[in-house]
């Protein structure tokens, strides 16, 4: 079984009251085998995350944090009632198995693209995240791995966390809009 999230991340780099919400692990029952993934805002919408870098400050190796919409972060079902805090995307994945066959689900992200504006790019590895609260996707940064794990958890699970996405704005790009995708597979062999 195998289920893929979108989750869109442009840059538009113009180079010239929500409570907080923790990661949480929910046991649920056992039952007929299902995965499922929410990244971003629900419904399967892809969910745009942009980062505006003023030319003043380009490549000066401070971070710039990502803005996105309140849909990206907002509450998952029962058992995530509350949105994330502003400016954040929900990762939410379920995993479900029989009790008699319980099952190892994995969580993994493709970051092995760039973000591109004409014929400039910037590779995903420029970018990383800043998990609210939890340690179930600890904050990270993008390897430029195709399969970059992130989560490995035992089935009759629920777990959601919420991610605050930054550039870290090393190098100088030339100006421009630039748009990537990343890709999140869900699987439970």
């Amino acid at each position: 079984m195998t289920i893929r999230g979108l989750a869109g991340y442009g840059l538009a780099a113009a180079l010239a009251a929500a409570l907080p919400a923790s990661a949480l692990t929910v046991v649920v029952a056992d039952g007929t085998p299902e995965i499922a993934l929410r990244v971003g805002a629900p419904g399967g919408t892809i969910s745009l995350v942009t980062f505006a870098v003023a030319a003043a400050t380009a490549g000066n190796s401070t971070p710039v944090l990502g803005t996105t919409n309140v849909a990206a972060g907002s509450s998952q079902g029962a058992n995530f009632p509350t949105a994330c805090p502003a400016n954040n995307v929900r990762v939410w994945t379920r995993a479900r198995s029989t009790l008699a066959t319980p099952r190892v689900a994995t969580l993994t992200v493709n970051g092995s693209g760039n973000l591109t504006s004409g014929g400039n790019s910037i590779p995903f590895t420029n970018f990383d995240w800043i998990t609210s609260g939890g340690t179930e996707i600890a904050s990270g940064a993008f390897s430029g791995s195709p399969s970059q794990a992130l989560l490995t958890f035992n089935t009759s699970r629920e777990i959601s966390v919420c991610k605050r996405f930054r550039f870290l704005n090393t190098t100088v790009y030339p100006s421009g809009t630039y748009n990537g995708q990343l890709i999140y597979t869900l699987q439970m062999p």
